[in-house]
């Protein structure tokens, strides 16, 4: 399994070249592309690194009421699609929050039905499987289809082809205190792609405030609802060695976990960045070698 990095939350990316070579020169191996850009992609590449994913059409716009907004962002996806293929990646990450975020989800999930085998059609096409991140998305709607088991379910019912899958991120999983090794077992043949991250759990804030959150103030760590937060693997409550475990049994060892760096302590400066970079990376290591 190679050992990536999703580039989004790091004050790094500002020197996108730089931050590749830093990579490059401490053992990792991967980037996740932010879109399709053929420059970018070689950055990755000349620092000696390979894609892990990539983000760019606009999915998430395809969730829209309006039936012209949603052709146009299917439009333009498919498009991107082709552009990505023509780049010769492989893998599309995607997290499904719709543009209403007060919509039901199950109101997300009928307009979600009537573009996406389109989008499936397209991607089987070109050679590219789909990456759905579980996310939940903002509180207190928390809108975003593709988050829970029983979402999958249903989704894969639509589309079952093999080239929609998911993007496997247990932190979420976790917080939303779902079993992730459990789904991991159920729906494994589906993962293409795995996000390093972790959820920490205080147990103090949770018998203070329960599962809602502080009444007074904010939380004390960015990527947080005071009871649980974001945090690099190791420091959570997730057992990466069962997953490992679990997806070489898959026969999925030529994955890419990239690591997401969404932890509070790690998260203000490029110092900090390359401590949290080291730190999961030491911990995904040492559970994968």
């Amino acid at each position: 399994m190679k050992i990536g990095v999703v580039c989004g939350p790091l004050v790094l990316k500002n020197d996108f070249p730089a931050m590749c070579q830093w990579l490059a020169e401490n053992g990792f191996d991967a980037v996740d592309m932010r879109s399709v850009d053929p420059a970018e992609k070689a950055t990755i590449e000349g620092a000696g690194l390979a894609v892990g994913s990539f983000s760019g059409p606009p999915l998430s716009r395809a969730l829209a009421a309006d039936e012209g907004k949603r052709r146009e962002a299917v439009a333009a996806a498919k498009e991107q699609i082709q552009q990505a293929a023509g780049l010769g990646l492989k893998t599309l990450f995607t997290c499904l929050v719709p543009p209403d975020r007060t919509a039901p989800r199950a109101q997300t999930f009928e307009i979600w039905k009537t573009f996406w085998p389109e989008i499936v059609d397209a991607c089987e096409a070109a050679g590219i499987v789909i990456a759905m991140e579980p996310w939940p998305g903002p509180s207190p709607t928390y809108p975003t289809i593709g988050c829970t088991p029983e979402m999958w379910r249903a989704m894969f019912a639509v589309c079952p082809s093999p080239a929609f899958g998911l993007c496997f991120d247990p932190s979420h999983l976790a917080r939303l205190g779902i079993d992730y090794l459990r789904a991991l077992r159920e729906f494994g043949p589906r993962v293409h792609h795995v996000h390093g991250k972790d959820t920490a759990i205080s147990p103090e804030d949770l018998y203070l405030q329960g599962r809602l959150g502080p009444t007074f103030g904010s939380p004390a760590f960015a990527c947080s609802e005071g009871w649980w937060r974001y945090c690099i693997p190791g420091d959570g409550v997730v057992d990466w060695r069962a997953i490992v475990v679990e997806l070489t049994a898959l026969g999925k060892t030529d994955l890419c976990l990239s690591i997401e760096l969404e932890d509070g302590c790690y998260m203000g400066d490029a110092a900090g960045n390359k401590a949290g970079l080291l730190a999961a990376k030491r911990h995904l290591d040492s559970v994968i070698r």
